[in-house]
């Protein structure tokens, strides 16, 4: 416009500058084009030079650390410890404050001998055969360093995964009195402690942080009442596993197979859950639900009208996506403690300390059984067996280290997104299969194919209508996978699975395959071969010397734990 001042017009002003060097020249350029009668003094030493100067200093300054917060946002350029934790948790990997070591220990005991043909065969009284609870502490000499079994150590059960060994410990001349039986289990390094948690009224996803700095696992939760708290990956799981004694029971169509699976794996719908995650302190915090309400779901949300937040009229809202989360009052992220006390059990410790030597833990600190002393005949005997538990481990302590390093923590995030937890590929299966604890069954040889059966022949009849060959027997999804099992007797020959491995597999693969994926468990088929082979020795060499060992070669190679089907 005529007459406006040239000061008021638009300036032109540049975004590109990064450093103090580029900050300054472009206020001495803008000083020079703007200004050029009011300032015109661009002497290193004048005062004007000394405000361009402290004004680029304040740029440098504030890109450096808009630059910084940038690349800390961003999982591979990230640098701090605290940023990259909270990246790797948006990617659903959970850090570890600490990891213990493992070891697979021998534990034994002793137990009386009898006989029941007159003195002529002697053998062990099973009767006084212990069933150690899990959680039996064990400590290492050398630096106090506790361990905790992890599985029930059942001395009467025996399989070829999981074999019970006897041998004679004891003869008065020439009777054997006192028979040495051993198991192995594994155990991990950790010192328990407790805490408890005081609640009031309902808070929707409340939290409690635990004391310690180097918690490797939250072992349990229980209310004032009784009632356990389950911990789940994530809230909005709603099942957990759980295991049963395979008796008549529990089920009596499996209860003929618990010498093979002594126990039933099942799955637990439950509204008592809880998340744990690693804070940036290295501290662990428990989240609990948002279900604040005393009431069922089932009457909180019995119709439609409550479904979404809000729910509209009208055929413009039937294409909206509606999160089950908007049930404000339901367990659909599980329950929250309200008017009572919750007591964490949990397991610190471990790390590079816990890497002990072979040898080293020989002291049984505390153990439990879960015998029935009523049906024991004698109980001086029963507590002689117990007093005879010992413990030793005939190979060192391994895996113990400390909290994970920024590195690892970038590259094991990254490794664990594809997968999610979920089976995806054949190989997911057949490790999950393998996964499978021995108490549930032992499953030993896997193949999985695609299932072929809606390319089989039909029924072969002949000209007058007479079937010469039956079809082969259907099976209900003819789009699933084909799982080709195996398992080994008492005798580590192969087998096939009887229906309750078969039930406890199907249970434990259903938390892990895909919505979509059908999986058929299917006996593999064994097929026994021999060997027939003839040697030319040389001369000079020992002929029966030199047979035996191609029969050891031979034997080597055919070893059933080398191949798969």
């Amino acid at each position: 416009m005529p007459g406006q001042n040239r000061l008021d017009s638009k300036k032109e002003l540049r975004y590109l500058n990064r450093d103090f060097t580029s900050f300054k020249k472009a206020l001495i350029d803008f000083s020079k084009v703007y200004y050029p009668n009011s300032y015109n003094d661009f002497n290193e030493s004048s005062p004007g030079m000394m405000f361009i100067e402290m004004a680029a200093y304040v740029g440098d300054v504030l890109s450096f650390y808009i630059d910084k917060q940038f690349k800390e946002s961003l999982l591979p350029y990230a640098e701090e410890r605290e940023n990259v934790v909270d990246l790797v948790k948006t990617l659903g990997y959970k850090p570890k404050a600490t990891t213990p070591s493992t070891v697979q220990l021998e534990m034994y005991q002793t137990v009386p001998s009898k006989t029941e043909d007159g003195g002529v065969t002697y053998f062990p009284d099973m009767t006084y055969a212990l069933q150690v609870d899990a959680g039996a502490v064990c400590r290492a000499a050398s630096n106090s360093t506790n361990f905790r079994t992890l599985d029930v150590v059942d001395f009467k059960y025996s399989s070829s995964l999981d074999p019970t060994e006897i041998t004679i410990y004891e003869y008065n001349d020439t009777t054997p009195t006192l028979y040495l039986l051993k198991k192995s289990v594994e155990a991990v390094a950790g010192t328990l402690e407790t805490e408890s948690f005081t609640f009031g009224n309902a808070k929707k996803y409340d939290q409690r942080t635990l004391l310690a700095n180097d918690v490797n696992e939250v072992i349990s939760c229980t209310d004032s009442d009784g009632n356990s708290w389950y911990e789940v990956p994530y809230l909005a799981q709603d099942t957990v596993f759980i295991d049963v004694a395979n008796d008549m029971k529990k089920d009596a169509g499996l209860a003929q197979y618990s010498s093979d699976s002594p126990y039933l794996l099942r799955l637990k719908k439950t509204a008592r859950r809880f998340v744990s995650e690693l804070t940036s302190g290295n501290l662990t915090k428990l989240t609990w639900g948002a279900g604040v309400s005393d009431s069922p779901d089932e009457v909180i949300t019995p119709n439609p009208d409550n479904v979404g937040s809000p729910l509209g009229t009208g055929v413009n809202r039937l294409d909206k996506g509606f999160d089950p989360a908007n049930f404000l009052y339901t367990k659909s992220y599980g329950q929250v403690p309200q008017n009572t006390t919750l007591t964490i059990v949990y397991s610190r410790g471990g790390g590079v300390e816990s890497n002990v030597p072979q040898g080293d833990i020989t002291e049984l600190v505390s153990f439990n059984t879960l015998n029935d002393q009523t049906a024991i005949p004698n109980i001086a005997e029963f507590n002689n067996a117990v007093s005879s538990v010992a413990v030793t481990n005939l190979i060192p302590a391994t895996g113990g280290r400390g909290a994970e390093s920024v590195d690892e923590l970038k590259f094991n995030a990254l490794a664990s997104f594809p997968a999610q937890n979920r089976a995806v590929t054949k190989e997911d299966y057949i490790v999950r299969c393998y996964s499978l604890p021995s108490k549930y069954g032992n499953v030993s040889k896997v193949y999985i194919a695609p299932d072929e059966q809606l390319n089989q022949r039909d029924e072969v009849v002949d000209k007058e209508g007479n079937v010469l060959m039956p079809p082969p027997e259907k099976i209900a999804n003819p789009f699933s996978l084909n799982f080709y099992c195996l398992g080994y007797d008492s005798n580590k020959k192969l087998v096939t699975l009887n229906d309750g491995v078969k039930e406890n597999l199907k249970v434990y693969l259903s938390q892990y395959r895909m919505l979509t994926d059908a999986v058929n468990i299917l006996n593999g088929y064994i097929v026994n071969i021999g060997v027939e082979f003839e040697v030319i020795t040389l001369q000079g060499y020992n002929k029966r010397e030199v047979v035996l060992r191609c029969m050891d070669k031979i034997k080597e190679f055919f070893d059933i734990d080398k191949w798969q089907i």
